[in-house]
């Protein structure tokens, strides 16, 4: 289980890096903007992320397996 302080400093990030949140269903959300998503203020437990698909995903943060940052795609050149 993650908690809602964790997923702030994926959040605080600088250089902001995108992550996935994994829940444990094995679904992945990423969140691709800090912007994009919304943490529950105290006395709530909900999430919600606007997707790139067009999705608005709500999750419970109890759902919430693990976070991941994700790679830039930066690959090494060939010599």
């Amino acid at each position: 289980m993650i908690t809602t302080k964790q997923i702030e400093t994926f959040i605080a990030t600088r250089p902001f890096r995108q992550f996935a949140l994994e829940t444990s269903g094995g679904n992945y959300v990423v969140v691709s903007d800090p912007d994009w998503i919304k943490l529950p203020p105290p006395g709530f437990d909900l999430i919600i992320v606007f997707g790139l698909d067009g999705l608005v995903h709500h999750l419970p943060v109890d759902a919430i397996a693990t976070a991941e940052s994700l790679r830039t795609g930066t690959t090494l050149k060939k010599r």
